[in-house]
């Protein structure tokens, strides 16, 4: 339990850290309120299952600070970390089987669930079984089926 605090207090530092950078670059402070609402979904929802809406909200609120927050690993933290976020705008991978799109919804949902050591991946990945609920994590991955590039067609 104290890994996942650390994890979660760091997050919250940096997303602080990153909404007043943001905030200043526009000369003025931006409420929690005020970022999420910069974050609207535009997107097609592409699954049956979860809110993609809601799930962009929780993705910038919880992933962008090591994906960032187009989505393609390339967050704040992405240079401090070995190895490197996902991409998860990447549907079609640099190898067979290794894109956004080759993953099943239920592979999303377990390394958003478990964390990257629970699936065998980078440890960096906290788990976000205790912060995040079951139906928020369906939302992130029916978010997260709507970045891909090439976009993704379920099966």
């Amino acid at each position: 339990m104290g890994r996942i605090a650390f994890f979660f207090a760091l997050f919250l530092s940096v997303l602080m850290v990153s909404v007043s950078s943001f905030a200043a670059d526009k000369k003025e402070f931006m409420t929690a309120d005020q970022f999420l609402s910069l974050q609207e979904f535009k997107g097609r929802p592409v699954l049956k299952r979860g809110d993609p809406a809601r799930g962009r909200k929780l993705y910038a609120m919880y992933c962008t600070v090591c994906h960032g927050m187009k989505g393609d690993g390339q967050g704040q933290l992405a240079g401090l970390l070995d190895p490197k976020p996902r991409n998860h705008t990447d549907g079609k991978g640099t190898r067979p089987g290794d894109g956004m799109n080759d993953r099943t919804d239920e592979q999303l949902f377990n390394a958003i669930t478990k964390g990257g050591q629970g699936i065998k991946k980078s440890v960096n990945m906290p788990a976000w079984s205790h912060i995040i609920s079951e139906e928020n994590r369906w939302d992130l991955v029916a978010y997260l089926r709507t970045i891909a590039v090439p976009p993704y067609v379920p099966k």
